[in-house]
C-alpha cells in the first residue's frame, strides 16, 4: 500500500480516541479529525494521485464522519484504527468516482451513449483514475487460492495480474495499465497482455491449480 508522509497517531492513541467516541466525549470527534484527516488525505493522494484533491478530501471526511456517527462499527481487536479508516476512505473514494462517472455519462447526448466504455467499477480506459484505485485493491480471497510454489516465483505485478485472472477480469486495459503497456497501440497491447496472461496460466496449471 502507498505510504503517507503525514503520520497518523499510534494504535494506542487511536484506541483511546475510539473509547472517547464510544463514551460520547463531546471533544472526541474534533480530536479524531485533527489526528487522522491529514494522514488519510495524504494516503489517498498516494493511492490515487489522478483523483482531484477535493474528492480525496471528501472521501477522508466521509470515513471519519461514518466512524463518529457509529463508533461501534470499529473493533480494535480486528485491525488498527488507521487501517480501518483507510479501508473506509478508499471505499468512499470508489463510490465518489462511480458517482462522478454516472454524472458524466448523463451529460453526454443520447446519440453518443453507445460510445461510452462499458459500465462497471471503472471505465476501463488507461487514464481513468478509478483504474489505478482498482489495481491497488487488496484481493485476499484470490491470493489464498494461489499455490505457494507459484507465489514464490512471481513478482508483485505478476501476482496482482494472476489475482485479476482468478477474479475473471477480462478487460485488456486493466492488465495493460498493470504491466505499463498502456502506451502501446491497441493490437500490440492486446498481444502483450495475452502473452503475460498465458504465461501465468501455464504456471498455475503446472502447479496443479484450477483456473
Amino acid at each position: 500500500m502507498p505510504g503517507s508522509s503525514a503520520q497518523a497517531p499510534t494504535q494506542q492513541d487511536g484506541v483511546a480516541l475510539h473509547r472517547r467516541l464510544l463514551a460520547q466525549d463531546p471533544t472526541a470527534a474534533n480530536d479524531l479529525a485533527v489526528a487522522y484527516l491529514e494522514p488519510l488525505v495524504t494516503w489517498l493522494g498516494a493511492l490515487a494521485p489522478q483523483v482531484h484533491e477535493d474528492i480525496r478530501l471528501e472521501a477522508a471526511e466521509d470515513a471519519l464522519l461514518a466512524l463518529i456517527r457509529n463508533p461501534a462499527s470499529y473493533s480494535p481487536d480486528r485491525q488498527t484504527l488507521e487501517v480501518y479508516l483507510r479501508m473506509s476512505a478508499r471505499g468512499d473514494l470508489r463510490n465518489a468516482l462511480a458517482k462522478e462517472q454516472r454524472r458524466r455519462k448523463h451529460e453526454i447526448p443520447c446519440g453518443r451513449v453507445e460510445l461510452l466504455p462499458e459500465a462497471g467499477k471503472y471505465s476501463g480506459q488507461s487514464d481513468d483514475p478509478a483504474l489505478t484505485l482498482y489495481l491497488t485493491e487488496d484481493m485476499p480471497s484470490t491470493a489464498s487460492t494461489i499455490p505457494d510454489s507459484v507465489k514464490g516465483r512471481l513478482s508483485e505485478t505478476d501476482l496482482r495480474a494472476l489475482q485479476l485472472i482468478l477474479q475473471k477480469e477480462r478487460r485488456h486495459a486493466v492488465f495493460a495499465e498493470l504491466y505499463g503497456l498502456a502506451h502501446l497501440p491497441p493490437q500490440e497491447q492486446k498481444r502483450a497482455v495475452k502473452r503475460h496472461k498465458d504465461r501465468l496460466k501455464r504456471m498455475l496449471k503446472r502447479a496443479g491449480a484450477k483456473l
